[in-house]
């Protein structure tokens, strides 16, 4: 958007950006944005370009003012004093409270480092109430959990780990214990209530050097609860599964668009051997799907999720590594609202029926997409 005459992109109206510090720093910008009713998930920054938000349904322009070079080396003096080293090699990520918010800033350079950028999303002051998040009971019941594994699935930023601190903060105020989180950064600061809580970054200016060495550390801490950011490796598939073994209760996420794409990646991450898939079918206690969908409006999103919660048939299939049984086992189960189960075409059947979203957007979150087109488009 340097050349702001062959820009596409819209820009917000002036009531949308009443009492904006158009001539304020670069920060009083950020810290407006982040504490205004605007709705957005991530602010993009690049030098000489405006500011743009990401909404659920487009990029928007906040003005046609570009930000400086000099403004973007004042902010990232804020969020790191080395800034300047880090950046030589790649982009580095940093979770900061800034005065009423808490962000993470991944920041960059671009162009043969001649133009600094970076990205900020913005987090939950606090946890978000599980009935204010819009997840089904049968979710909210693992908060009732004591022990096994918990695998959270999706692409990235679909809420995950909002969920996760939910279900966390959940635990914290029904019960004592100690709760570990390892997070590459830590987003949203959970409070203590009945629980100690014991937050870790992962990096080289973190807490731990890598999610394989803060669950290896874990056991030793007398956990009751462990978070697990990411599964990204062997090393970390295996700790986990065997941390799940040992008696506190895991929850951990992995990048995978389905239920049984979940599974799969875990599996093969676990080796593909008969002994691990057995270990995993017994300390299994549920995989959990979401998809973040922009509402009709666009002006807000909506959780859809899918939950497989684990029956001695779906123990079978895993321990038999027959992860093609799980899809019709999942359309079985999610009959029978005892079962604890559910599609993610059944949660998009129900935004489709109120409107709450379109059709298309909600055919890109669908985990079986054979089955949303015989659901909802057959006939058009």
């Amino acid at each position: 958007m340097e050349s702001n005459q062959h820009t596409m992109i819209d820009m917000l109206s002036a009531n949308e950006v009443e009492g904006y510090p158009f001539m304020g720093t670069l920060i009083e910008q950020i810290l407006f944005l982040l504490n205004s009713s605007i709705v957005f998930s991530d602010l993009i920054i690049h030098q000489n370009s405006p500011i743009l938000l990401r909404q659920p349904k487009r990029l928007v322009a906040v003005s046609d003012s570009p930000i400086a070079g000099q403004d973007l080396e004042e902010f990232f003096e804020v969020i790191e004093p080395n800034w300047r080293d880090r950046i030589v090699d790649r982009a580095f990520d940093r979770a900061k409270d800034l005065y009423s918010a808490r962000i993470r800033v991944n920041c960059f350079t671009f162009q043969g480092k001649k133009r600094l950028g970076c990205v900020i999303r913005r987090f939950p002051a606090e946890p978000i109430p599980l009935d204010e998040l819009g997840v089904r009971p049968c979710i909210q019941e693992f908060a009732k959990l004591t022990s096994g594994l918990v695998l959270f699935v999706g692409d990235t930023c679909q809420g995950k780990s909002t969920t996760i601190a939910s279900l966390l903060d959940e635990i914290n105020k029904t019960r004592s214990g100690h709760i570990i989180t390892i997070e590459d950064p830590v987003e949203t600061i959970i409070p203590q209530r009945r629980c100690i809580i014991t937050q870790r970054e992962v990096g080289a200016d973190g807490d731990v050097e890598s999610y394989y060495r803060g669950a290896l550390d874990a056991l030793r801490e007398r956990p009751d609860v462990i978070v697990i950011g990411e599964i990204r490796d062997a090393q970390t598939a295996q700790e986990a599964l065997a941390l799940s073994e040992s008696g506190p209760l895991v929850f951990a996420t992995l990048h995978a668009r389905s239920t049984e794409l979940g599974l799969q990646k875990m599996l093969r991450l676990l080796g593909n051997t008969d002994a691990q898939a057995q270990t995993l079918a017994s300390a299994l206690r549920g995989v959990i799907c979401q998809a973040l969908l922009p509402s009709r409006a666009g002006t807000s999103y909506y959780l859809a999720t899918e939950c497989l919660t684990m029956t001695p048939e779906a123990a079978r299939l895993i321990e038999t590594q027959n992860l093609a049984g799980i899809r019709p086992l999942l359309e079985k189960l999610s009959q029978t609202a005892a079962s604890g189960s559910h599609t993610m075409n059944d949660d998009l059947g129900m935004l489709i029926n109120a409107k709450r979203v379109d059709l298309a957007d909600a055919r890109k979150g669908t985990t079986d997409p054979l089955k949303f087109a015989e659901m909802f488009e057959r006939g058009k």
